[in-house]
C-alpha cells in the first residue's frame, strides 16, 4: 500500500463538505470562504508521484519552477440530500441540493518562508424542489502564508470577499469583505497512511446588509486514513462561533461528518459523505439542525 498523496487534497475535501453542510441560509448569514478556509486554507494541489514522499514537497528550487506551475484550478460537482433545506428551527423541508463550483488560483513562493496564495471561485446552489432557496455568486481569498520550516505549522493572514445573488429576484442576497488569519498543521503518521489535521481560522466580515456583519472563530480537526491504494476514509469536525455585532446575536455551529474518497487518477476524485449540523443561537429563529448526505466529483489541474 503506497503512502498518501499530498495531504492538502484531503483537508480540501473536508473543506468542501463543510461548506455544503451549511446550506443556503447559513452561507448568507455566517459563511464566507472562511467556512472552508478553516478546514484547509490552501489550494487543492495535484498529488505527488507515488515514488515521492508526500511531505517533502517539490524539491526543485523555486527559481527553477516555471510560472505555469503556480497556477491551479478545479471543477467540482456536488449533490446532496438535506433534511432541512431552509435551515429553519420550526420548519423541516427536505430537498436535494446541486452545487457546482469552478475555482482557480495562483500560489507562488516568495522565499523559503513566505508564500502568496490567491484564489477565486464561482459557486451555484440550486434546490430541486424549492427553487426560491437557490442562489449563486463569487468568493475568494488573498493570503500571505508563513512557515518557519516545511514541517512546521502554516500561519496566514489575508482578506476574504464574497458576493451572492438570489435566483428568484436576481437581487443581492449578501456580500462582505474582511480580514482573516489562521494557523493549521497537517501531520502524517503510520508510514504516511494516516493524516491528522487541526486548524484555527479567524474572520472579521463587514457585510451588506449590515445585519450580517460578524466576527467568527472556527476550529477544525480531521483524520484521513488510507484503506486501499486509491481509497480513503475521512472523519471531520468543525466548531464555529460567530458574534453578530448589529443585533447582539451569537451562534455556535457544530458540524461532524464522514466521507469515503476514491481517486480515479491524479486529476479526478469522487467521494460519498454524510454529516450532521447543529446550529445553536440566542435568536430562536436562527436555531436549526440538519442531516446531509451526498456525493462529490472533483476534477483538478
Amino acid at each position: 500500500m503506497s503512502a498518501l498523496y499530498s495531504p492538502r487534497h484531503f483537508v480540501k475535501v473536508a473543506s468542501a463538505l463543510l461548506l455544503l453542510a451549511t446550506g443556503a441560509r447559513a452561507l448568507a448569514d455566517n459563511t464566507a470562504s472562511g467556512s472552508g478556509q478553516g478546514a484547509s486554507g490552501g489550494a487543492f494541489y495535484s498529488p505527488l508521484p507515488k515514488t515521492v514522499q508526500e511531505d517533502i514537497g517539490d524539491i526543485r528550487p523555486a527559481s527553477e519552477a516555471p510560472i505555469s506551475s503556480y497556477f491551479h484550478g478545479q471543477a467540482t460537482l456536488n449533490g446532496q440530500y438535506t433534511s432541512n433545506a431552509p435551515l429553519y428551527h420550526s420548519r423541516d423541508q427536505a430537498d436535494f441540493l446541486i452545487a457546482p463550483t469552478l475555482e482557480g488560483g495562483f500560489t507562488a513562493p516568495l522565499n523559503k518562508n513566505f508564500t502568496l496564495d490567491l484564489e477565486g471561485r464561482v459557486e451555484d446552489f440550486t434546490y430541486a424542489s424549492d427553487q426560491s432557496l437557490g442562489f449563486w455568486g463569487v468568493s475568494g481569498n488573498a493570503n500571505l502564508e508563513y512557515r518557519y520550516k516545511p514541517a512546521w505549522p502554516r500561519i496566514y493572514v489575508g482578506v476574504e470577499p464574497y458576493y451572492y445573488l438570489t435566483y428568484v429576484t436576481g437581487n443581492r442576497l449578501t456580500s462582505a469583505v474582511g480580514p482573516a488569519a489562521g494557523i493549521d498543521q497537517t501531520v502524517s503518521i503510520n508510514r504516511g497512511k494516516t493524516l491528522l489535521f487541526a486548524g484555527y481560522h479567524f474572520g472579521q466580515y463587514f457585510s451588506s446588509p449590515g445585519s450580517d456583519t460578524r466576527q467568527s472563530h472556527t476550529a477544525t480537526i480531521s483524520l484521513t486514513q488510507q484503506l486501499k491504494r486509491d481509497l480513503y476514509a475521512q472523519l471531520y469536525w468543525q466548531l464555529q462561533y460567530s458574534d453578530y455585532t448589529v443585533y447582539g446575536r451569537d451562534e455556535t455551529r457544530d458540524v461532524v461528518g464522514a466521507s469515503l474518497i476514491h481517486q480515479f487518477n491524479p486529476h479526478t476524485f469522487a467521494s460519498l459523505f454524510v454529516n450532521y449540523v447543529d446550529n445553536a443561537s440566542n435568536n430562536s429563529l436562527a436555531k436549526y439542525e440538519t442531516v446531509n448526505a451526498g456525493f462529490s466529483l472533483v476534477w483538478q489541474y
